[in-house]
């Protein structure tokens, strides 16, 4: 005997209703105390850089007041003004790019969960094959990545921790939830003072 039709239906929609339930009750597990966490792992990154400063940079937002060199010490800093810069590989360049300049640079990010959110490469960087992305510094680049690049060389790779306040803010973007510490490993590779035509990378 055949199951009347509309029967079917409401199965299919029960099932469909179940497993969007399921999601979303595990996206919301894995975002739970999402704000706490990141703040919490933001602090955590910053005290391991103050400790090591030999391997680390601690760079304020370029566009606030910078900081005495004495008062870094002083544990009075918003550990959300600042960019912690591990420095895995320094580069042979001689030059940094401004905030009018473009660059080629090759880069992966991840949330505090290890979701990669964007990358220019696949697998291990390895910058002999891969493409670098073409970037306008100026050009609605986050706060964050304008600031770190501003002290990197061509050919330097750094691990750079963003805060929220010098990344996407209290709502987020497109993947990224609102208040999101991002990881970036970022690698210099060409820079392009004002005025010059950036070429395609071969």
């Amino acid at each position: 005997m055949k199951k009347p039709h509309w029967l079917l239906i409401a199965a299919t929609v029960a099932t469909s209703f179940c497993m969007a339930s399921c999601d979303e009750q595990s996206e919301a597990g894995e975002y739970a105390n999402w704000k706490n966490r990141n703040q919490e792992f933001l602090d955590s990154i910053a005290q391991v850089a103050q400790e090591n400063s030999d391997e680390w940079r601690i760079l304020k937002a370029y566009d606030l007041p910078q900081d005495d060199p004495n008062d870094l010490t002083t544990g009075k800093r918003d550990v959300n003004n600042y960019v912690y810069c591990q420095i895995e590989k320094e580069g042979t360049g001689k030059v940094s790019p401004i905030f009018t300049d473009s660059i080629h640079a090759h880069y992966r990010v991840w949330l505090i969960n290890d979701k990669v959110i964007d990358n220019s490469y696949r697998g291990e960087l390895n910058p002999e094959i891969s493409v670098p992305a073409k970037f306008a510094m100026g050009n609605g680049m986050i706060n964050g990545w304008v600031t770190a690049l501003q002290h990197m060389r061509v050919g330097d790779q750094w691990i750079v921790y963003m805060p929220y306040t010098l990344g996407y803010g209290t709502k987020g973007s497109g993947a990224v939830p609102g208040y999101s510490v991002l990881k970036y490993r970022i690698n210099l590779a060409a820079v392009y003072t004002t005025g010059t035509v950036v070429p395609g990378w071969q």
